[in-house]
């Protein structure tokens, strides 16, 4: 799936799991950020770290904690799904069997990225190191969000949640520059 149309199926997707999908009637005191009931999780994750509730309006209110439930997880899925089909992409541009990908986990398919000179063909990213780095943590938080259904709730933080996101969307976008100038470097 081509950028444009992966970001806006993203986006259908994300609107679907606005704050009142998880808002419940709960009798809090405090001053809390008000949102409206209709505003995707997935855009106010990254305001949410200083508050435990967000207040939706009519006693409603939607723990912070709650990020960490489906809907988030769901999305985490999605675009991991997308993260491994450029990745995918790749390789096979590169002329790599498709029997001989499928026979191969992911970090097979990182390490050999990561080790290849199609790093340079990226803008996202100044140096190998920092390109790898972001990889490994991807790779480790896709299997804490594939695998471990529980663990994303009780042993992520809200911090480390924003950093995979945008670490996520970083490394989708430096692999679609890659995948383009191969693209582009077989059709001169």
């Amino acid at each position: 799936m081509y950028p444009g149309e992966f970001d806006n199926l993203f986006r259908k997707i994300a609107n679907i799991f606005t704050l009142e999908t998880m808002a419940k009637s709960l009798d809090v005191t405090g001053n809390f950020p008000k949102r409206s009931p209709q505003t995707p999780i997935w855009d106010v994750m990254d305001s949410a770290l200083d508050c435990e509730y967000i207040d939706i309006g009519d006693g409603r209110y939607v723990s912070c904690r709650h990020f960490f439930k489906r809907p988030t997880r769901i999305l985490f899925m999605v675009l991991l799904a997308e993260l491994e089909a450029r990745l995918f992409r790749i390789h096979e541009r590169n002329g790599n069997d498709i029997a001989e990908l499928n026979d191969k986990n992911m970090n097979e398919l990182i390490k050999e990225l990561v080790d290849s000179e199609f790093v340079k063909l990226q803008i996202e990213y100044p140096t190998r190191a920092e390109f790898k780095e972001d990889f490994k943590a991807i790779s480790a938080f896709r299997n804490i969000v594939m695998h471990y259904n529980k663990k994303l709730e009780k042993t992520i933080d809200l911090n480390m949640l924003i950093k995979r996101k945008k670490q996520m969307t970083k490394m989708l976008a430096a692999l679609q520059q890659i995948s383009d100038k191969m693209t582009q470097k077989k059709k001169d």
